[in-house]
């Protein structure tokens, strides 16, 4: 796990909203793109964890490939899994309002930043 993973993992485990706001913003992630056609729109992988919904993303691109690998079943259909290069402005801003997030799920690092959290966060940019 990079210092920059443990810093954003602690941060979210402090609940610290200002620092987890700026570690999002100082960085790039790889979400995986489940839109099936051709064209420039970028459909993000989600999923429900208990009572909320969270968005799937992911520190790097190794991380993305422990996921695409343990969750084959998902992918079936696919010739092949993208994933796409993101900056944490742009995760922060495409975060649909009431969503969580889901950091490096199937890794040792995966951390749930939920949606209370979320909201915090997403609040300063007012």
């Amino acid at each position: 796990m990079s210092d920059a993973d443990s810093k954003l993992i602690a941060a979210i485990n402090e609940r610290d909203a200002s620092q987890v706001r700026s570690l999002i913003l100082g960085r790039e992630f790889v979400m995986i793109n489940i839109s099936g056609d051709d064209d420039d729109n970028v459909g993000a992988l989600t999923a429900e964890l208990g009572d909320f919904e969270v968005l799937v993303v992911f520190t790097s691109e190794q991380n993305a490939g422990v996921f695409v690998h343990e969750m084959g079943e998902l992918f079936e259909n696919e010739e092949e899994v993208d994933g796409v290069f993101v900056e944490g402005n742009a995760v922060l801003e495409s975060l649909p309002e009431g969503f969580g997030v889901l950091l490096n799920p199937e890794t040792e690092s995966a951390i749930v930043i939920d949606p209370t959290l979320t909201a915090e966060i997403l609040k300063m940019d007012e």
